[in-house]
């Protein structure tokens, strides 16, 4: 299997960020092409413990081929990061130190031509992470109603032009290709020069996340995540967009707050406690130099929280 291809977006703010010693016990929710999980392994070694979750068993057995020095050293998941409650259970891990996410989707499967995350590469219309999983893009091309492909549309992918597009997906099926979908999308939102973006990225992003139930995930995650969290254990997530990064603020925000009563009432009654402190009031960008050597990086975003 060849090694990844894929470059860790903010790496060294979050690991810095997370104040990783010796003997922690770490989550690194997203393998991906591991970057995150080799750093952490350096800084909480030989005694801590780090457990990484990937919904792609391929990028498990990619890391595991790739750096047998420090593979068997680690605890690996096949399953969605939602599962961080369940699975700490199973292993008998009560609290972690640390947690860290990079929610980007990574290049390894970005350039792999047989998972159809990209109209770059002619390929079938999948956009699955986990290929375990039953149902693919395809299947939400070619089967949802235009109501419902349109607010799939707007609703992911915060495209304003949803309706059109599935009315013109509709009229068009079966489509089966990325290139298939992306041109359908084209003859809708002719291309505009001054825009930086493909007009189809907005809509291949909606229906990658309705597939994957990213934003569904991401919440529960968020919630157990925080809760299993030690006292003074910090929380680092990247995030690439506005919807996700939208649920990754509200989140720390609604556990950063204390009383929750509405002001009407004098005293409180809801004996709801602040989980976490907000470690970065604004989200920490990419500097121009990471931007210049992996332009994917340009729109991420970092917030970090801590246990209180």
């Amino acid at each position: 299997m060849k090694e990844s291809i894929h470059i860790p977006v903010m790496m060294k703010e979050a690991i810095e960020m997370l104040n990783l010693k010796s003997g922690m016990t770490v989550v690194d929710a997203t393998l991906g092409g591991g970057g995150y999980a080799r750093e952490i392994y350096q800084k909480i070694m030989p005694d801590g413990k780090l457990i990484v979750f990937d919904r792609d068993k391929q990028a498990i057995e990619r890391f595991k081929n790739n750096y047998p020095e420090i593979a068997e050293n680690i605890i690996y998941v096949h399953s969605n990061h939602a599962d961080v409650r369940k699975v700490l259970k199973e292993n008998s891990i009560d609290s972690v130190d640390a947690i860290v996410a990079d929610l980007g989707l990574s290049s390894d499967q970005l350039n792999d031509s047989k998972r159809g995350f990209t109209f770059q590469k002619d390929s079938p219309l999948d956009m699955r992470m986990d290929l375990e999983e039953k149902h693919n893009a395809m299947d939400v091309v070619n089967k949802a109603e235009v109501d419902s492909l349109a607010d799939i549309i707007y609703s992911y992918g915060d495209e304003r032009h949803s309706r059109k597009i599935a009315r013109a997906i509709v009229k068009n099926r079966p489509i089966e290709s990325t290139v298939q979908l992306a041109e359908i999308v084209k003859k809708v939102l002719p291309l505009n020069w001054k825009s930086k973006i493909n007009p189809a990225t907005k809509t291949f992003q909606a229906i990658r996340i309705f597939v994957n139930k990213e934003y569904e995930h991401l919440r529960i995650f968020l919630t157990d995540g925080i809760e299993l969290l030690r006292e003074g254990g910090r929380i680092a997530i990247v995030s690439f967009h506005s919807g996700e990064d939208r649920i990754v603020k509200n989140s720390f925000r609604t556990n950063a707050r204390g009383c929750v009563c509405p002001d009407v009432i004098p005293v409180c009654v809801c004996d709801h406690e602040a989980l976490v402190k907000i470690i970065t009031k604004k989200p920490l960008k990419p500097s121009e130099k990471e931007i210049k050597n992996n332009p994917r990086s340009r729109s991420a975003c970092l917030r970090v929280a801590e246990r209180i």
